[in-house]
């Protein structure tokens, strides 16, 4: 194992001289591209501390014989705060009002209560249904979505299942809550964010190309939505123009930074390699993928 001697997220180049020559890495969301990985000729293990994957070229692992582990149960709690913060937020202009008193204007926004919102739920997975529950108390009138046959229909507190069209017309605020996959590379595109309700609010706290940024832009511009709050983008750090835009708030993947939260993800993902390397075994993720479909995401 190597401590990487760098206080920032690692380039390409970084990570390959330093997995050159181990056996097992216990992974952030530092890339790992095939051309990264054939420079590390002894690597076994990738352990990845979190739950998204898009970092990894699992083709190249699959095809290599690398093991990708990850700890997709330990930042759900966390994230699906973010998300709760988010939405509190933005219904009721904290960080607007924040702007303005900072620049002596003292403008005085009126918000909404979460009980007179209709908010959507795309994605109803781990973090998508701890959402559901920490709204519970502020009763608002859910619509919730979910690919996934065994998930769609759960009994929830105050949620009622819908098609992912009808959730995204008729929405208030949506959150999204999925991975990122070849299907939802830019889910939210320019033709899903005008089938959007004037005047709604969107939140992402999963992954950053799930998102068309240039299209969000514009509908933010246009005052086709009201706001947005993002903890996730295609390129990170992020410096584009939607920091310029007094409706939008911004974080810096802090969704999984709470101590707890941290503790168990690093606990978690060192336990998983102690266990490969003892022949134990370590949580995998099943292939959400064919090998054909990640490439076809990958040079998207």
């Amino acid at each position: 194992m190597i401590d990487p001697p760098y206080d920032r997220r690692l380039k390409p180049s970084e990570v390959a001289s330093l997995i050159a020559d181990v056996d097992g890495v216990i992974a952030g969301t530092e890339p790992y591209s095939a051309e990264t990985l054939a420079q590390a000729k002894r690597l076994k293990v990738i352990c990845r501390v979190g739950i998204g994957l898009d970092s990894v070229d699992l083709q190249y692992c699959q095809e290599n014989g690398i093991v990708v582990t990850f700890t997709p149960d330990e930042p759900s709690q966390a994230v699906a705060e973010l998300t709760l913060a988010n939405i509190l937020n933005l219904a009721r202009h904290i960080h607007e009002s924040d702007a303005s008193v900072r620049l002596g204007a003292w403008n005085r926004f009126v918000g909404s209560l979460l009980c007179e919102l209709k908010i959507g739920i795309l994605g109803v997975g781990r973090i998508g249904t701890k959402v559901v529950k920490l709204l519970e108390p502020f009763s608002p009138q859910i619509l919730a979505y979910d690919s996934d046959p065994s998930v769609f229909g759960r009994p929830l507190p105050n949620v009622t299942w819908v098609p992912e069209d009808e959730l995204i017309a008729q929405s208030d605020l949506i959150s999204i809550h999925v991975p990122l996959t070849r299907a939802t590379y830019h889910l939210f595109d320019r033709a899903r964010l005008s089938r959007m309700k004037t005047g709604a609010m969107l939140i992402n706290t999963s992954r950053g190309s799930v998102i068309d940024e240039v299209a969000l832009l514009d509908a933010l511009r246009q005052n086709h939505l009201r706001g947005a709050a993002l903890d996730v983008y295609e390129h990170e750090p992020y410096s584009g123009t939607l920091a310029k835009l007094p409706n939008v708030v911004l974080s810096a993947h802090i969704g999984a930074s709470a101590r707890q939260t941290r503790f168990e993800m690093e606990l978690a993902a060192a336990q998983d390699c102690v266990r490969f390397f003892s022949g134990e075994h370590v949580r995998s993720p099943a292939p959400m993928e064919t090998p054909a479909e990640l490439a076809g995401r990958q040079s998207r």
